[in-house]
């Protein structure tokens, strides 16, 4: 073997064994991968796609594409080169694609040679995507050297994604146990104070009875008319107790639960495998030596429920079941779908007739043999009555069957699909602007008032109860004048009546109306930063920006632009910008300050102006996804160096749910490009880098001097600015270097 070419496979190795320990994020890893494959081919274009739960490749990372290109394109397995690689599960070198057989009729109108590369990424016999590589810089065909090449990087991204796949998953399980806590918390505060408040309703009727039959018994002789009057007290306040006993039973009737049901968009295949995967299930199984099995019809399985509670409806309902069945019988799992979802639990034996009363009346459980089964499959129905699911059971030859009815309603999708996104937001403008207190609110379809959609900082009780009219207090009248408003201090407001709320800790809010094709659908506020400063324009101009992301998703999901694999990959690709935005360090930073106000003494447009302070507060997100370590080094390896370079395709990754402007997404994607050429990822040289970079670029090295840092050196203001004059002309424009000197020197007189 060629010892250059075994060099090269060495280096591969060594250089994605390092990126595995660098992160587990799958945007930073594609990104990664895709750059060393591009560079080891010594191409121009390649692409890392992945396959999507509607068995769809879709483009994760691409170089040599428009980004409207790559977010959009999508292919069905089978379909064009990928997908026929992908279904055959075969690496191909094409050396001319006009005389080969299998592809020549393929349409490739986006590429300049008639050679490439393609190879599928492959775990444990399973297709994760394709890794393509195409037009070889100096024209020529791809070699066998450079094939191999290809492959090896393909094995090694299989291993990498299997790992970030895993890692998601623990870290999506870690999120559904903490949810778990947190409403088993909220539900033994509740249950607390549920009890205080019964033992006070009691006390008082019970007090009330207890001294009159107290009277009663001591007093020998007393008149039927003062003796009726006693009596009289004892029956109302018997009948009292009677009327609190019967609201406890309907406060704690199981059907009333659809209220506390949190709904969301569940993958009821993924439920099913965890169940199947319980501990609990397993242990039966294996101590009664029963069978399980599970068929399900091949298609999309997507319904509207609270996914914990479902879980445990399976988990009561198997293990209620498993009762009446010995060693050897079978449970089987059916899941067919045509007008409805329908879901059959069979197991292979009768029960008896009398006992299928357990699953529809309480009454006489407790007072059965084995209580606690029973009451498992009382549960298991109402919880699918909550969910108004239908619920049938039938004895049928030698089997038993409970059969699960669930309808396929669009509007209930719609909602979930909604809840859950307004949520993602306001966690997102929260954590990005440093609040306490956030809130969206839609207009209501039927009555028309603002309803909260997504909150933070604001109790159940008051989410739920708040219905204001348009043209009511400063949510209502943002509404109806279709302007924000940004108020400082609400004191100074004579035409605002309620001055004190109590969810509020601080006098200044901002508010702006929510657009959907010009016409105001809803309001976003936003109160009580955590620094307790008032709201200023800046913080209006980067809420403007934000709010134009929230009207664009939501004018495609009322128009059913997104389809349901869509919806389920937007709202993975936003739990990796929570995370990342959770983490991200440049939040409190006098960065968008310094933006804005060179954006003005450049004399942008208030545009222009909006654009980059939004910017300013999230270019540098995708720096997160590197390990802590990497970043806090002096000296970097060149395998560190490269991983750290893909920082800002890491972010245009993590932005790609909602973020639809071509030009924010390049003046993301450059910011790191110098005015001479010779930075990254493109080389740009000029003007030919977007003017938002190369302002970002001379206030993220200044932001960066003169920062306390672990790592490098540390400047005074004066010295940055001495620093970043000498580069002048080289690493940065200089007007904006001009622009950025006079802004100094006004903040310093």
């Amino acid at each position: 073997m060629d010892p250059q070419l075994l060099d090269k496979k060495f280096s591969v190795l060594q250089e994605i064994s390092h990126l595995i320990a660098a992160t587990s994020d799958i945007n930073a890893l594609a990104n990664f991968l895709l750059d060393r494959a591009i560079e080891y081919a010594n191409a121009e274009k390649g692409s890392l796609m992945l396959i999507n739960e509607g068995d769809e490749l879709y483009i994760l990372a691409a170089r040599g594409f428009e980004m409207l290109f790559m977010e959009s394109y999508k292919i069905k397995i089978g379909e064009g080169i990928a997908g026929v690689v992908a279904q055959n599960h075969t690496p191909v070198l094409v050396e001319d694609i006009d005389k080969d057989e299998r592809f020549k009729r393929k349409k490739r109108d986006r590429y300049k040679t008639t050679s490439f590369i393609s190879c599928p990424i492959i775990s444990r016999d399973r297709v994760l995507g394709v890794i393509n590589i195409n037009d070889k810089r100096d024209g020529a065909p791809f070699t066998e050297d450079e094939f191999n090449l290809l492959k090896i990087i393909s094995d090694q991204a299989a291993i990498a994604i299997e790992n970030a796949f895993l890692m998601n998953q623990l870290k999506a399980k870690a999120n559904e146990l903490e949810e778990i806590n947190r409403r088993l918390t909220e539900a033994d505060i509740d249950k607390t104070e549920f009890i205080t408040r019964i033992s006070h309703e009691l006390r008082s009727p019970l007090n009330a009875i207890k001294g009159a039959i107290y009277f009663l018994q001591q007093t020998e002789k007393i008149k039927k008319t003062k003796q009726k009057e006693f009596y009289d007290i004892i029956l109302k306040e018997t009948n009292g107790l009677t009327s609190i006993v019967d609201n406890l039973i309907d406060f704690l009737r199981l059907e009333n639960e659809a209220t506390a049901i949190k709904k969301s968009l569940v993958d009821l295949e993924a439920v099913l495998k965890e169940v199947s995967d319980s501990k609990t299930l397993n242990s039966i199984f294996a101590k009664k030596n029963l069978q399980f099995r599970k068929e399900i019809e091949k298609g999309y399985y997507e319904i509207v429920g609270d996914k914990i509670r479902i879980i445990q409806m399976f988990i009561n309902l198997i293990e209620g079941l498993t009762h009446y069945l010995e060693s050897g019988d079978a449970i089987n799992i059916n899941v067919r779908e045509d007008d409805v979802i329908k879901v059959d639990l069979v197991i292979s034996k009768n029960i008896p007739e009398g006992d299928l009363s357990f699953f529809f009346d309480s009454r006489y459980i407790f007072f059965t043999e084995h209580s606690e089964d029973k009451i498992k499959l009382y549960l298991a129905k109402k919880v699918a009555e909550a969910h108004r699911w239908g619920f049938e059971v039938w004895n049928a030859g030698k089997t038993f069957t409970v059969s699960l009815i669930i309808p396929k309603s669009e509007r209930e999708k719609l909602e979930a699909t909604l809840s859950i996104t307004m949520d993602m937001f306001v966690e997102f403008i929260t954590e990005l602007l440093d609040l306490n207190t956030c809130s969206i609110m839609l207009g209501d379809d039927i009555t028309g008032e603002l309803t909260i959609k997504g909150a933070r900082g604001l109790s159940n009780d008051v989410v739920k109860r708040t219905r204001i009219k348009f043209g009511d207090q400063i949510a209502g009248m943002v509404a109806v004048e279709g302007k924000p408003f940004l108020i400082e201090d609400i004191e100074d407001m004579p035409w605002f009546k309620r001055k004190s709320m109590l969810q509020y800790n601080t006098k200044s809010l901002l508010s702006l109306p929510l657009k959907m094709q010009e016409k105001v659908i809803g309001v976003l506020n936003l109160n009580n930063k955590k620094t307790a400063e008032p709201f200023t324009k800046k913080d209006l101009y980067i809420a403007s920006a934000l709010i134009e992301r929230i009207s664009y998703f939501l004018d495609k999901l009322y128009s059913g632009m997104l389809k349901e694999n869509e919806i389920f990959q937007f709202h993975s690709s936003f739990e990796s910008l929570l995370g990342a935005v959770k983490k991200y360090h440049k939040k409190k930073t006098v960065f968008p300050e310094l933006m804005l106000k060179i954006m003005e003494e450049l004399g942008a447009d208030e545009e222009e102006k909006k654009k980059a302070l939004y910017v300013s507060t999230i270019y540098d997100l995708g720096i997160v996804l590197i390990n802590e370590s990497i970043l806090k080094k002096k000296t970097l390896t060149v395998s560190e160096k490269q991983a750290l370079r893909t920082h800002p395709y890491n972010t245009i990754s993590l932005l790609r749910s909602f973020e639809f402007s071509e030009d924010l997404k390049k003046a993301i994607l450059h910011h790191h490009e110098r005015f001479d050429g010779k930075g990254y990822p493109k080389g740009l040289k000029g003007k030919e880098i977007p003017l938002i970079s190369r302002v970002l670029s001379v206030v993220d090295s200044y932001c960066a001097m003169t920062a306390d840092r672990v790592y490098g050196k540390y400047f005074t203001p004066e010295k940055a600015l001495t620093e970043i004059k000498a580069d002048s002309g080289t690493i940065y424009d200089p007007d904006v270097v001009n622009a950025f000197e006079r802004v100094f020197k006004k903040s310093t007189t």
